[in-house]
């Protein structure tokens, strides 16, 4: 019963930290908004990468096998978790 209830935790939180993605995704959409004009080439290319993000993250999530192949390079620190942002993530 242990199992069960672990599954439905790990799966709730996994639904939590998609949301929780979902919702970073539309507040820097929201920013965009707020500090560019529709016109304003920064606000399409922000929109685009936006999008892309997103689409990724939804592919990512489907590709099952895939996925569990990532999670394993990602454990054995095969995969570069550095994204550079200048100084907002120091």
């Amino acid at each position: 019963m242990d199992n069960m209830d672990d599954v439905f935790e790990l799966t709730k939180k996994s639904i939590t930290n998609f949301e929780n993605i979902k919702e970073c995704i539309q507040g820097l959409y929201e920013v965009l908004k707020i500090n560019l004009s529709h016109e304003n080439i920064y606000f399409q290319v922000g929109q685009d990468n936006l999008e892309a993000l997103y689409q990724n993250l939804l592919e990512l999530m489907i590709n099952e096998l895939g996925t569990i192949e990532f999670m394993k390079r990602l454990k054995n620190a095969e995969i570069d978790l550095d994204l550079p942002l200048d100084s907002v993530l120091k």
